[in-house]
């Protein structure tokens, strides 16, 4: 018998129906109510951080992929809204286990597919399921209207320019934006040099240059330049602003006469949910426009003439982007010794039709080779380098294969808290260098001297930043270090998903796998030195 125990929950809470105690349940009832099961009977597939709003999830996928080969006897969730809350999805879902003659149970609702009644009773339930979620979305969005219309600050990421300051009007406490005089001048100049240069990379190459940074201490970046400049945060709430929004098709919470050009605007719903945990930009049509609180930055006009340059830039680099080789696998997890990403640059299409591709620096890539001069690496190498780490994880001197036997061996905590020693030793070593450059600056240097100390100064810092990353990682590693038991299961059978599907997988599914196993990649101009994940 073949029994399939499937766990789902958006995220985690600390309440009683977390994963763990699905699993329990569902196990407990398959031993309880079906004849003759075993431990090793039961297949555990859990999905923990995904909406049920549709059937996008990892595991889910995996399980499926699993009946499609050697089909189930039986599936069991704790509730029936654990696989989805879709009537599409879960009637094409159940005609499908249909088909391969697997059973499916919920045991809250008591819904078993092997009678007519329970069929029956079942597509009822995922009609209701349904309609809860589109109840909550419709009341989410009611309540976002009127919390647009009071033109709050609601919290999130302070934007760059703003501090959020926390005030009351004797009844209630609120949160306001208000302006940081040094940040503002950099905003100013960011309009205004965009404007004159009509080019983000030209933008964040010439800011890099320059030493003008975001509060974080790290380069501007193309994307974080573009959320600057498209953020409705910015605008003076004044006529031009106003029919500029309009104009997108913004729903817009105020009316013009309250757009006097005292205040800024401010922009609710800019971010939606993707099929994942993670959020994406949403459409201009799903933003809430209203006026705020705050004094706005660059007027109405400005905004809109600066919105026309970059749909216009946008326009004319689509055929471009379409044509771009989708094969990089690395990107979000490969970093140069310097501490900045290096993002994949493509090259001329070859005589096979290929567009062959490196990873670049992008600390490089920004200054023009100014600030990091470390060697590009070839992508179809890098990319293959890792993947066949992954795929070769059992042999002996593999490092997962070390890493899954450590945990094994309950000895993670030990490797954690000495590759926390090792980071702390490295910036140790690093400050060292840094105050040895300061003090030779102190004792008088030439220009071209005091030139080459200050990139080196730079560059060093850059480091001591990826070391600082390094052991936050690993201090958020060694808390769950705890559960060694889930973390080994979890890895390794990412590991051996990623294996077993290698040649069917997507460039996509492949990222995600390869990042659901790898924290860290860092490029030193020779070798690749990976970081596993947990």
């Amino acid at each position: 018998m073949r029994i399939a125990v499937y766990s789902r929950k958006s995220k985690f809470t600390g309440k009683g129906e977390s994963i763990e105690n699905q699993v329990e349940m569902c196990v407990d009832y398959a031993h309880t109510h079906l004849e003759n099961v075993t431990e090793n009977d039961i297949f555990i597939f859990e999905d923990e951080g995904f909406s049920g709003k549709n059937l996008d999830r990892p595991q889910f996928k995996r399980m499926m992929a699993e009946e499609y080969k050697n089909p189930f006897d039986y599936i069991i969730v704790y509730r029936l809204d654990r696989i989805s809350r879709s009537v599409g999805d879960f009637s094409g879902l159940i005609d499908q286990l249909t088909a391969y003659k697997t059973s499916f149970i919920s045991i809250k609702e008591q819904f078993d597919t092997s009678t007519p009644m329970g069929r029956a009773m079942m597509n009822i339930a995922a009609v209701f399921a349904q309609l809860e979620r589109e109840t909550i979305a419709e009341r989410v969005r009611d309540n976002d209207y009127m919390l647009a219309r009071t033109g709050r600050w609601l919290g999130g990421v302070t934007p760059f320019g703003y501090r959020s300051v926390k005030v009351s009007d004797g009844k209630k406490s609120y949160f306001r934006l208000e302006q940081d005089k040094k940040e503002i001048i950099i905003v100013k100049k960011i309009f205004d040099k965009y404007s004159e240069m009509r080019s983000m990379s030209k933008l964040a190459t010439y800011l890099t240059n320059n030493n003008i940074t975001p509060r974080s201490g790290c380069n501007f970046s193309v994307n974080t330049i573009r959320k600057i400049l498209t953020n409705p945060v910015y605008c003076v709430a004044d006529e031009a602003g106003y029919n500029y929004f309009k104009s997108q098709n913004c729903n817009m919470c105020c009316a013009l006469e309250d757009c006097c050009g005292k205040f800024g605007f401010i922009g609710y719903g800019k971010t939606r949910q993707n099929s994942g945990s993670d959020r994406i930009a949403a459409d201009s049509e799903q933003w809430l426009i209203t006026v705020g609180r705050h004094k706005g930055i660059i007027p109405g006009k400005n905004f809109a003439d600066v919105q026309k340059i970059l749909s216009e830039n946008a326009d004319s680099k689509i055929k471009f982007k379409q044509s771009h080789n989708p094969a990089a696998l690395l990107s979000g997890i490969l970093f140069c010794s310097c501490g900045s990403y290096m993002r994949p640059k493509y090259y001329r299409e070859n005589k096979n039709g290929v567009k062959p591709y490196a990873y670049m620096c992008e600390l490089k890539e920004l200054s023009k080779g100014e600030r990091c001069r470390c060697q590009n690496v070839n992508g179809a190498y890098a990319d293959k380098a890792v993947c066949d780490i992954l795929l070769n994880y059992e042999a002996d001197d593999n490092i997962f294969h070390k890493y899954l036997s450590g945990i094994k061996r309950g000895d993670v905590t030990g490797k954690i808290d000495s590759a926390i020693k090792e980071q702390e030793n490295i910036k140790s070593e690093l400050r060292e260098k840094i105050q040895n450059l300061v003090d030779t600056i102190s004792r008088g240097v030439d220009d071209v001297t005091l030139e080459y100390i200050n990139g080196e100064i730079v560059k060093l810092n850059g480091q001591l930043k990826a070391a600082d990353d390094e052991i936050g990682r690993l201090q958020v590693s060694l808390e769950g270090a705890k559960d060694g038991e889930k973390i080994f299961n979890s890895t390794q059978n990412a590991l051996r998903f990623f294996k077993e599907n290698f040649d069917t997988l997507s460039t996509e599914n492949k990222r995600n796998y390869i990042r659901a196993c790898i924290s860290r990649i860092t490029w030193d101009g020779e070798k690749l030195h990976i970081f596993t994940r947990g």
